[in-house]
């Protein structure tokens, strides 16, 4: 934090110094023209910049500038969209006419740049750059978040999930970038988008472009943000009374005598809380009502024709809601710096340096207990358990004896408290805060990525030569200090609220020792070069081609196997005109997760273009103002689904031995020998599962650009998705089954973009809507079932299978009167199933689908107005149709387990006809706390997800001399969900809370 003070500090300095010392010449000329575009019409904010960029000024609405240089000065005129323009200062015309630029219109895919009218289908393009200042986001997810179609979450793409993150053509992480530091996102969904990477592209890739400089203009842009995060939710549970009397009800429905006196209950209502505990661990004695957030960054960029660059140094920090002891040091920083070069290094070469290192510290408070925190001890700890502290101030000033224990211990809490706990129980959640020490989790991550580019056409025409190389490292390590420390259990007075004696258990150590472990190291490399033909021929015949080998490895500390991919890539386009397009992409790949003989495959796909707009019955049209329909279709080999236990795997097609358990002969001599056990049998045809695909898509601009559209239909089959075929063999040969290529999953659906633009006076309207419709199916699963409803195939690939529940038994008559439940004794007050087969049992052969996990409809909508210098942003994501199960401690209450509040609702006798939860019991009720459709609720959402309010000040107010735009705005996110079931949807169990998130920014341009 005292370099970033540091590094701003000197950044106001030199802005200062910047506008001070701006260059004279005696000689100076004022000029004032105007500029508009190839339509006549005036191009508003364009950048014109003399005396090497010192002096600058901007256009306004009229199109209109006035600037003053020397009178040989070259003044440049920028603007986005069109190509720069370079003018003499004596010799500027009143009217200033600009060129449209093809460049700006480009949209970056892998291994090539293409213009915007020859993108393939299914793609979708974002460029922050355009919305970044309405809609700020830190991160990349939330900059994507309601805008694209097909995207069902941050990288799930059509259903598929897990789709690669690709970061300047290499391989990475979400968390590697952040979003004001991103040029361009493309969302490629189409088999033939990917095609040309491979294996590892099967399940759809999401393009990320970092900025780069301009030519002939200095840029610096700086962005601070600071907001609070409010929990949206936080669990409710019983307090110790209310606890305690339906645990006595809970052993009374088991038969059992009640545990606690009706005396002790009322002790712990509303007597000493410490003496009858009575622990709220999300109370405000223990949480802050809020955490905070802060993030800022600074953007540099400039050059000239032969070097830019573009450099961006961001610092993020973020605390916890914690509010005790360590808790209130808790946070997450990070610092992040980019640096950007590209260089012309002749006529033919030219070369680019992308460098990025990321700094990111998280500080949490130690938990003596392995993989817990607090958050899992607030949730499961009883409020009448023991007391977290223990008052000094109880004990009799005479008590030398019980005095001296006190003098004895380390870790006097503010020198009033001693910590409390149990002989079962000699940890707790806020003795751990105070002084168990801290875990520091620290993580370097250094990238570099280099290009180089080569013109070869003095050798064929239009041929190139291009590589790709990246260097990634990173090591994460957790920094602890580490104590331990007694707890001590009190022995209270039976005539008053003074503790008479202290039970030790544990011990005080502080060793003072720093300690590291945890280190992980990752190492991420790539290289890639290709070969690539464009040629156009009489601005008719437009011939593309690549031919492109790739190879990459991603190796971590302590796992013997790196994952590797490699790959040869062909592609070969041709359209006619910008009217009609074809192109094929085919990869031929190789893995090493395969057998020999079967580790190299060919992904052939192909895609088709036609520009409708570009035909005499639509090129006149005043409503169609572009139309074009495309369509591809393909296979695309890959291991990525080469897995075993949802982890990646290799050797899957070997027979893999263990050592079993020992044994002995007949004449018990060898007892130390062990047997060899078979744990998978060989598989040597194992092969690639593909991706089969057709896809067709129509995108086209309407009513003088008053409304674009983009809509996808797609079919996609995973077919040949390795598995072991257990139904194939008896059970005693299971440990020797093989993997074989057999499982088939389908996803089809359609996914659409809609936007509307419109300026009336000084207000700009637009509206922007995307809808995905995705389904999944099992085509084929390795299953034997005795009851065909049970079978997947056909289903939801994330089917819900379960029972289905028909209200609670109402006394024992009803018991007896229905089929028989096999899962446990089963009492009035227990859910009861229908009988699917009619065999009068209620066994797992009676679950059937009861819902669906992932919700087949999602949408987004974002709305913005803007009226002069003012903007109201508004963004809304909702979802519809999926499902899901509420079987966390938080409603599958029994046994001993803390009770919430959903327990309210219990059966009784007394509320039998209006129970919405069944009887409680102290023992493990395995029968109603089962997957069922008593369980099941629905996910249907609509959430307000983003509120932003803009204010651009007007020149006047910010000054021009050095900051040419000062922007403020404030912003809500993950504001509300409207829901039938947003209290259960809000809710965290065991784990951080979800959070409403407030920000104040301001951004400003020098």
């Amino acid at each position: 934090m005292k370099y970033f003070k540091i590094w701003m500090a000197f950044l106001v300095i030199l802005s200062c110094l910047c506008k001070n010392v701006a260059a004279q010449d005696a000689n100076q000329v004022t000029i004032v023209s105007v500029i508009y575009d190839n339509k006549g019409l005036p191009v508003a904010n364009a950048l014109v910049s003399g005396n090497g960029g010192q002096t600058t000024a901007y256009t306004d609405e009229s199109g209109k500038f006035s600037i003053t240089v020397p009178a040989n000065a070259v003044v440049l005129i920028n603007a986005k969209g069109f190509k720069m323009q370079s003018l003499r200062a004596g010799a500027i015309p009143a009217r200033i006419g600009l060129t449209v630029d093809n460049e700006a219109e480009m949209i970056y895919l892998p291994f090539s740049r293409v213009n915007r009218q020859d993108r393939p289908g299914a793609i979708s393009v974002l460029n922050p750059e355009t919305y970044i200042d309405r809609d700020y986001n830190f991160t990349v997810e939330g900059g994507m978040n309601g805008r694209v179609a097909g995207l069902l979450s941050s990288n799930n793409i059509w259903g598929m999930e897990n789709a690669m993150v690709m970061i300047d053509g290499i391989r990475r992480e979400f968390s590697d970038i952040t979003f004001p530091e991103v040029q361009q996102i493309s969302v490629l969904k189409g088999i033939n988008a990917v095609a040309l990477y491979g294996s590892q592209a099967a399940k759809g890739i999401i393009f990320i472009t970092t900025k780069k400089g301009e030519v002939n203009t200095r840029k610096i842009s700086v962005r601070v943000n600071s907001g609070i995060a409010l929990p949206r939710a936080l669990p409710n549970y019983l307090n110790s009374a209310d606890y305690m009397t339906l645990y006595n009800e809970a052993r009374r429905n088991d038969g059992l005598p009640e545990l606690y006196t009706p005396a002790a209950i009322e002790s712990h209502r509303t007597g000493n809380s410490f003496r009858y505990p009575n622990v709220d661990y999300y109370s405000s004695e223990y949480l802050k009502k809020f955490q905070n957030a802060t993030d800022a960054n600074a953007e540099f960029s400039g050059g000239s024709n032969v070097a830019r660059f573009y450099s961006n140094v961001g610092y993020s920090n973020s605390t916890t809601l914690l509010n005790v002891g360590e808790g209130k040091d808790e946070g997450d920083n990070r610092l992040n710096v980019r640096g950007n070069v590209d260089l012309k290094l002749n006529d033919k070469i030219s070369s680019s340096i992308y460098v990025s290192a990321i700094f990111r510290e998280s500080r949490r408070a130690r938990s003596s207990v392995a993989g817990a925190n607090y958050w899992n001890n607030a949730a499961t700890l009883l409020p009448n358990r023991f007391t977290p502290l223990i008052p000094i101030s109880s004990i009799s000033p005479n008590d030398k004896a019980t005095l001296g224990v006190v003098g004895a211990s380390r870790n006097l809490i503010n020198g009033q408290y001693l910590l409390g706990g149990l002989q079962s129980f000699q940890t707790n959640p806020i003795a751990d805060l105070y002084v168990a020490g801290y875990d520091k989790n620290i993580q370097r991550v250094f990238q570099v990525t280099n290009e180089i580019n080569a013109d070869l056409g003095a050798v064929i025409q239009g041929l190139s030569f291009h590589t790709l190389f990246n260097l990634d490292y990173s090591n994460s390590y957790l920094q602890s200090i580490s104590n331990t420390y007694a707890v001590y259990t009190p022995t209270w007075s039976a005539s008053g609220d003074t503790i008479t004696g202290l039970q030790k258990f544990g011990e005080d150590t502080r060793p003072g020792t720093q300690n590291i472990n945890n280190t992980a190291q990752r190492q991420n490399n790539s290289f890639s070069a290709w070969l690539g033909y464009d040629r156009s021929l009489n601005a008719v015949h437009n011939i593309s081609a690549k031919l492109l080998g790739y190879t990459s490895s991603i190796t971590v500390n302590d796992i013997y196997q790196p994952i590797t991919n490699s790959h040869l890539g062909l592609q070969l386009g041709y359209n006619y005109k910008h009217r009609y397009w074809a192109d094929f992409s085919g990869a031929y790949i190789n893995s090493t997760r395969l057998p020999d003989g079967n580790r190299t495959g060919f992904s052939p796909t192909a895609s088709v273009g036609w520009l409708l707009t570009s035909e005499r019955f639509l090129a006149n049209s005043k409503a169609v103002n572009y139309l074009k329909l495309s369509a591809s279709a393909g296979i695309l080999d890959t291991d990525l689904d080469i897995r075993r236990n949802n982890q990646d795997a290799f050797y899957l097609y070997n027979n893999i031995y263990g050592r079993g358990t020992t044994y002995r002969w007949n004449d018990d001599v060898a007892g130390a020998n062990q047997t060899t056990t078979s744990n998978q049998g060989a598989s040597p045809d194992l092969g690639f599962p593909s991706r089969k695909e057709v896809n067709a898509s129509l995108e086209g601009s309407f009513f003088n650009n008053l409304i674009t559209l983009q809509t996808t239909v797609f079919k996609t089959k995973m077919d040949g998705l390795a598995t072991q075929r257990f139904s194939q063999y008896p059970n005693y040969f299971s440990t020797f089954i093989p993997f074989t290529n057999y499982n088939a999953d389908q996803r089809s659906g359609f996914d659409v973009m809609f936007n509307v633009n419109k300026k009336v006076g000084n207000v700009e309207l637009s509206l922007g809507t995307n809808a995905t419709y995705a389904v999944s199916k099992v085509i084929k699963r390795d299953e034997l079932f005795l009851d065909s409803y049970q079978n997947r195939a056909g289903r939801p690939v994330d089917a819900i299978f379960g029972l289905v529940s028909n209200g609670f038994y109402m006394d024992q008559n009803e018991i007896n009167s229905q089929s028989r439940q096999l899962f446990g004794e089963v009492k009035p007050g227990d859910i009861k199933y229908v009988d699917q087969n009619g065999d009068k049992l209620i066994d797992t052969r009676d679950e059937v689908i009861i819902g669906r996990f992932v919700a087949p409809f999602t949408y987004g909508i974002n709305f913005n107005v803007a009226y002069k210098n003012f903007n109201l942003f508004v963004l809304g994501t909702g979802s519809k149709g999926g499902n899901n199960l509420r079987n966390n401690n938080y409603f599958w209450v029994s046994g001993d387990l803390k009770y919430s509040d959903v327990v309210l609702g219990r059966w009784t006798e007394s509320t039998k006809s209006t129970a919405t939860f069944p009887r409680l019991s102290a023992q493990q009720s395995a029968n109603n706390f089962r997957t069922s459709d008593f369980w099941l609720y629905s996910t249907d959402r609509f959430n307000l997800s983003k509120v932003q309010l803009t204010y651009n000040l007007p020149e006047k107010v910010s000054g021009n001399a050095l900051i040419r735009g000062l922007v403020v705005y404030v912003a809500g996110s993950n504001l509300y969900t409207f829901s039938k079931n947003r209290e259960i949807l809000d809710l965290s169990i065991a784990n951080t809370p979800q959070f409403r998130n407030y920000i104040v920014g301001i951004r400003a341009k020098f």
